[in-house]
Order: structure tokens, then sequence, then C-alpha cells
């Protein structure tokens, strides 16, 4: 969490702010899923959609994998949309 404050602080500082976590304290699966612990970031049980901007693969699949229109994936949306994905890809 400190190394996503110093990023945000260096954006604010620079102009170039962005929700993004650093790519080298994300561990993403083979599908470009990271574990739903690492992207939701404020711990309610849920990833945002401003959570799911920190992976692009997560930010192109919110969509379709909120099946409640919540504007929120909760952990059982999150683990179909990467089942699905995974299931493409074999």
């Amino acid at each position: 969490m400190q190394s996503l404050t110093l990023v945000m602080l260096a954006g604010l500082i620079t102009g170039t702010a962005r929700a993004e976590l650093p790519e080298a304290t994300l561990s993403v699966d083979a599908q470009g899923f990271v574990a739903f612990n690492q992207i939701d970031s404020d711990s309610n049980g849920y990833v945002s959609r401003v959570e799911a901007r920190s992976v692009g693969s997560v930010e192109a699949v919110f969509e379709k994998a909120d099946l409640n229109r919540d504007g929120l994936l909760d952990r059982k949306e999150y683990t179909s949309a990467r089942l699905a994905r995974e299931a493409r890809n074999l």
C-alpha cells in the first residue's frame, strides 16, 4: 500500500496521477487476472470500476462480469469472469 501511496503522490506532484498499481507489485495469472485481494484496495469485498482500472484485463471484462449491474464486482462475479476467460484460452 505504501508503494501505491508513493506512486499517487508522485503523480500528483508531476500532474500524472493515475489509479494504477506499479506492475512490479502485482501477481498476474496467465489470463492477466490479479488475485481479488490485490485489486480490492479498500478491502470492502468488492472491486469497483476505479479499482478495476489498475489491471487492464479486469477493466476490459468489467461490464460483462458485473452480472447484477451494481457497478461492483463481488468475489463470485470476479471469479466467474476469470474462469470464463481461462476456458476461452484453453
